[in-house]
């Protein structure tokens, strides 16, 4: 009897703790995703930073401009070339919500201090809104 109730138990750990670990990996990805939005709409990394609310989930935004170069296709040739802002949103966040470490042979839900790392590239014409 007491190895059923021991296994019930790591079993629901394992599955309120993958439970968790999806929550947060979805509430940052909402994240990155507002932040993506607030630059299309012409904000600078600033104003993105000031305007998304912190969140404990996230250790770090970045967001990386720059332009690339799109070319026409040989069958539509009424599309110019034409240069597109772009920014490559990165969040760094902490999936586990453990606390501590544990010792070898115990299984810990995950490590506290492995982090991941997303990027997201978002685009932008010249007639985005312009945050005066």
């Amino acid at each position: 009897l007491m190895i059923g109730v021991s296994a019930a138990s790591q079993l629901t750990l394992a599955l309120i703790t993958q439970d968790e670990m999806s929550q947060r990996t979805s509430t940052v990805l909402n994240y990155q995703e507002n932040a993506a939005f607030l630059y299309r709409m012409g904000l600078s990394n600033a104003e993105i930073a000031k305007v998304l609310p912190a969140d404990p989930a996230v250790d770090s935004l970045s967001v990386t401009r720059g332009q690339e170069t799109v070319s026409n296709s040989p069958t539509v040739t009424e599309i110019p070339n034409m240069n597109l802002e772009y920014a490559d949103v990165t969040v760094q966040f902490y999936p586990s919500p453990a606390t501590q470490t544990w010792t070898a042979g115990i299984w810990t839900g995950g490590a506290k201090g492995v982090s991941r790392s997303l990027t997201l590239r978002s685009y932008r014409s010249r007639n985005s809104l312009t945050v005066p």
